[in-house]
């Protein structure tokens, strides 16, 4: 039977890995787009100060892509160390939008790294300008390859279960890039990243105004990231994060999580799908040993959407085809999302967290507007108020995930069968090991931010009003 140890801790190297790597993506996303239009500031206005923006928010925009590179590697090692079954099952589907990423946008933005941050002087105005905002457009769809990924992850669509390979297989491309479900999260997370973004820009120029109200770079980048934040928040606002509205089981039962409705209520409709997935198991244990019956086919092709319920009875057999009465009723109550408190409340704080965001940016827009210098308790509020978005971020990926529990994918691989065959004390080593290095990479992170952000603040006049 399958090691429940084994499985918590495999999905707990993954989030944290996860997670962790998901930190550095919000600036990476904003940051990139607010360089591009600071950066055109300076060429259509000549300013020095718009350059020396783009130049101290350039290197923070570095250090945060040199880590996210470092981690994503990690994130990578996830899915051959923790995940093979994962990798066997849908790795043809679900490594085709990542593959195109690594290969086109990620490669492009990595290849213009190098020149961004050394060409200054190297290259004319208009051509550093175009650099910066080849990097912004590669970056963002590389977010997006990766949200395609994910979006499929939630909605499986495009692709269809192979009984002679025991493996989900592409069959249309098309529908892979147009699930409905990966283009709301694409728009929903690039925006709050956008967001996020925005709000630590501000964070950084309030503290930087508070140690010195004169700091002419930090008014400028102050007065850019409102608006661009602001903008940004009225989007994730307007637009909300549709996933769970799609009409699928999964989204469905995420959907009665928040609302906080009874659950028991979907048991029956489980029940009959693991039934029915119970007799399409049977079907493929015929289909497997040669038999190509059109008739048995067919019977095979009706019931195969339902397959993945029937390998949730693995949890308590190994044959899920002789499962008892009992067995299924597990395996129904089993497939409701875990935690239903926790993913309620989350959502809460998650949406709190994004109204007290909106207010503190329409503040600070406000100032702006009113053409007045930020006062004392409004850049307190920029400055203590940061965290928020990126709890709303975290917070939107856990209820995501968490939401679509026991499932890796959607109605189709349970995540305890999508785990490698390791010990629990290989599994214990390797996550001590991710924490160390993730330790060691945010240590470094902060040391790096802090050493680029203390010489501004040493030497004043760069940045004074004139």
């Amino acid at each position: 039977m399958i090691s429940e140890t084994v499985v918590e801790l495999s999905r707990w190297q993954f989030a944290i890995s996860a997670m962790f790597h998901f930190l550095f993506v919000p600036l990476t996303l904003g940051l990139s787009v607010l360089l591009a239009l600071m950066e055109s500031a300076y060429v259509l206005s000549g300013q020095a100060i718009y350059k020396a923006g783009c130049q101290f928010w350039g290197r923070l925009f570095a250090i945060n892509f040199v880590l996210g590179v470092a981690t994503r590697l990690t994130l990578v090692f996830q899915f051959g160390m923790n995940g093979s079954y994962f990798s066997h099952y849908v790795g043809d589907i679900f490594a085709l939008p990542l593959a195109i990423e690594a290969l086109s946008t990620f490669f492009l933005a990595s290849l213009l790294f190098g020149p961004y941050l050394f060409g200054w002087e190297r290259f004319g105005k208009r051509q550093h300008l175009l650099i910066t905002w080849l990097i912004a457009l590669a970056v963002n769809v590389s977010a997006l390859w990766v949200l395609i990924a994910n979006g499929w992850m939630q909605n499986p669509v495009g692709a269809a279960f192979n009984y002679q390979s025991f493996r989900m297989e592409l069959t249309d491309f098309t529908q892979l890039l147009n699930n409905p479900v990966a283009a709301a999260k694409a728009l929903h997370t690039i925006a709050a990243s956008y967001v996020t973004a925005s709000a630590t820009v501000l964070a950084i120029s309030a503290w930087l105004l508070i140690k010195n109200p004169k700091d002419a770079m930090a008014h400028s980048s102050y007065k850019l990231a409102a608006p661009f934040g602001l903008a940004a928040m009225l989007l994730v606002g307007g637009l909300g994060d549709a996933t769970p509205h799609h009409d699928s089981p999964v989204q469905n039962r995420k959907l009665a999580t928040l609302a906080g409705d009874d659950l028991g209520a979907l048991l029956p409709e489980i029940e009959a799908r693991i039934r029915n997935g119970i007799k399409a198991y049977a079907l493929l244990q015929d289909l497997r040993d040669n038999n190509t019956d059109p008739a048995l086919l067919a019977d095979f092709d009706r019931r195969k959407a339902d397959l993945g319920y029937a390998l949730l009875l693995n949890r308590w057999t190994e044959h899920p085809a002789d499962a008892s009465d009992k067995q299924i009723a597990l395996a129904a109550q089993f497939a409701l999302p875990g935690s239903p408190a926790l993913l309620y409340w989350t959502y809460r704080l998650m949406i709190a967290c994004g109204i007290v965001t909106l207010l503190l940016l329409l503040l600070a827009v406000w100032r702006i507007l009113d053409k007045k210098l930020p006062q004392p308790w409004l850049l307190r509020l920029c400055l203590y108020g940061v965290p928020l978005p990126w709890l709303a971020c975290i917070g939107g990926w856990f209820i995501a995930e968490a939401g679509k529990q026991p499932w890796a994918i959607a109605d189709t691989l349970p995540t305890f069968l999508s785990v490698s065959s390791l010990s629990a004390k290989e599994l214990i080593f390797s996550l001590v090991a991710y924490a160390i290095t993730y330790a060691t990479v945010a240590f470094i992170g902060l040391f790096l931010i802090r050493r680029t952000i203390r010489p501004h603040i040493s030497s004043p006049a760069q940045g004074a009003v004139q």
